[in-house]
């Protein structure tokens, strides 16, 4: 499985040097607005689309629960 930091180029350059605080924000507003995004477009958005918005999902739930140790 992928870490965020595979998936989201921002977090990989920039915010993953941020102090664990603003990391861990930045993970839980990214984890609700993909969540959204999902969500309000579910039928929309084709299979591959919704596999790789899940797999961000996962690789940031799976980030904050490290965070927060």
């Amino acid at each position: 499985m992928p870490t965020l930091a595979d998936l989201d180029e921002l977090y990989k350059t920039t915010i993953c040097k941020l102090p664990t605080e603003s990391r861990l924000s930045y993970c839980i507003k990214q984890l609700d607005k993909i969540q959204s995004v999902l969500t309000k477009n579910a039928g929309a958005l084709e299979r591959k689309q919704k596999e790789k918005l899940k797999e961000i999902i996962e690789a940031t739930q799976k980030e904050i629960a490290q965070l927060k140790k």
